[in-house]
């Protein structure tokens, strides 16, 4: 039963509803609003030295930066993009393409490239800036996003938004991979019986409605899928959005949404070469924020373009450029290249010839040449669990130390008075931790041990879906090298930060 949902009693009816999914839309919309009003105007507190006092007891920079940023994370670990279903601004953009222009998405925007840029992007304002320090600044960056997304509406059709800008949905998307969650078609013939596709074509629809003896009749909007996914051709979860668009417009109850055994879609294909890029980014920068407690290290990984910035005569601003450029792009694929050389060269082929014999032409088809990204588009595969370990890591930590501010910044949306009664009249105790450091150090190692462990069952199980034509063992070492470098860093990082205190 838990491979369908929808054949569960109740809960079946309000994943089906309509309403359900735009009740919670709205719900997520109105408090998106309310949270960037409650912190607009919320930079400081005057006469306190510390400039951001309200980084956590300000509600809205808790609920973002704490609840939203971290705890999104666990979700996708089990249901993959299924935040896409209920995300404010997603639901926004494709609200507003209803009266937009409605004019298709030029093709070399459909790559990875402008989300990866956003990606970067934010990480840049983020460090050089201090957003996530300040309320106001967490305001301003969240109403630029509705600005976005509804400017995306008015030129685009489709959510552009999510394409271009979000990438929260490009993270999910390499997490849906792994989740034991998914959408697909039952094995009904309805699809195969289907001719006009309605369930992904949208357009407009008569409903009909009784109570009683009164008949209503309605004419509704019937919704399209937003990424433009048939159903029955869906053997990847990581496009999908989880709208449910599909089930509310299919008219042969043939579309299912529950649970699959873990990694189901891992090894099917390689990522393509936008989505590697993206990995290979967000590789780079999730090192470089993990190990940010780990100064030897951090030093060690940034040791390059502070050198390249003296070299250059470069100041401040020319270092962050470097830095940016070392930790998104450089300092990743050098982390890749043995991986990638250690299988290219597994596939080299070497023949001894007679010395007195003449080279023939070679009569064996030549062997498909697989291009640089084509392979790190492979060996990503296994480096995703991983990612996710880390990330999980990172989550569980920072809800465990920051969770207790939550009563606070709820009674206080402003978190003035409650940082005053907390740090200057101390009228209230400090908020503690969830899980005492004893005890937490040994669940996030089991997180980072169970990442790593993942990852190598992963390989192993796209070596074994790799084409005939490429070494299985060549990808196998490579895989082990692009798994064995980062999780040392993180095991190394993780012991220094919480074991050797």
């Amino acid at each position: 039963m838990l491979s369908n949902l929808f054949d569960i009693p109740l809960l079946g009816a309000l994943l089906k509803s309509r309403w359900t999914w735009r009740l919670l839309r709205l719900g997520a919309l109105a408090l998106l609003l309310a949270m960037i009003a409650w912190g607009w105007k919320e930079h400081g507190i005057p006469g306190i030295k510390a400039g951001d006092a309200l980084m956590y007891t300000n509600l809205t920079n808790h609920l973002f930066w704490v609840w939203w940023i971290m705890g999104v994370v666990i979700v996708a670990l089990f249901f993959g993009r299924s935040w896409c279903a209920v995300c404010p601004l997603g639901w926004l953009n494709g609200l507003v393409t209803r009266i937009g222009l409605k004019r298709e998405l030029p093709g070399w925007l459909k790559s990875y490239i402008p989300v990866t840029l956003a990606l970067v992007a934010l990480q840049v304002v983020v460090y050089l800036f201090a957003i996530h320090r300040y309320p106001d600044l967490t305001a301003r960056l969240l109403a630029l996003l509705v600005a976005l997304a509804v400017g995306c509406g008015l030129l685009f059709r489709q959510r552009a938004f999510c394409m271009l800008l979000c990438p929260a949905g490009a993270v999910f998307g390499l997490y849906a991979r792994l989740a034991p969650f998914e959408l697909r078609v039952k094995q009904n013939g309805g699809c195969a019986a289907c001719s006009d596709q309605s369930c992904v074509s949208g357009g407009s629809e008569w409903r009909r409605f009784s109570l009683g003896r009164g008949v209503f009749f309605w004419h509704s909007r019937r919704d399209d899928c937003p990424v433009d996914l048939v159903p029955e051709q869906i053997h990847d979860s990581h496009d999908c959005t989880l709208c449910l668009n599909c089930v509310h417009n299919c008219r042969n109850d043939s579309i299912r949404v529950g649970f699959r055994r873990w990694m189901a879609d891992l090894g099917q294909s390689p990522l393509p070469a936008g989505e590697a890029l993206f990995l290979v980014v967000l590789l780079g920068l999730l090192t470089a924020n993990f190990s940010k407690v780990y100064i030897d290290l951090r030093e060690a990984l940034l040791w390059p373009p502070q050198q390249a910035a003296l070299l250059l005569g470069w100041g401040g601003d020319g270092f962050n450029l470097l830095a940016a450029f070392w930790v998104a792009l450089l300092l990743p694929v050098l982390m890749l290249l043995p991986a990638w050389a250690a299988w290219r060269l597994a596939d080299l082929q070497v023949a001894a010839l007679p010395a007195t014999a003449a080279p023939d032409a070679p009569t064996d088809p030549p062997r498909t040449e697989h291009g640089f990204w084509h392979r790190i588009g492979y060996l990503a595969l296994p480096i995703i669990p991983l990612l996710l370990a880390v990330h999980l890591v990172l989550a569980v930590v920072k809800i465990n130390a920051k969770a207790g501010y939550l009563p606070f910044a709820l009674r206080d949306p402003s978190g003035v008075k409650s940082f005053l009664a907390i740090n200057v009249m101390h009228t209230l105790p400090g908020p503690g931790i969830l899980i005492p450091l004893d005890i937490l150090k040994w669940i996030v190692l089991g997180l980072l041990a169970g990442g790593i462990l993942v990852a190598l069952s992963a390989a192993r199980r796209c070596a074994g879906q790799l084409p005939t034509d490429t070494s299985r063992r060549g990808y196998l070492l490579g895989a082990l090298l692009a798994i064995a470098l980062p999780s040392a860093m993180y095991v190394a990082t993780l012991i220094r930060w919480l074991f050797i205190r």
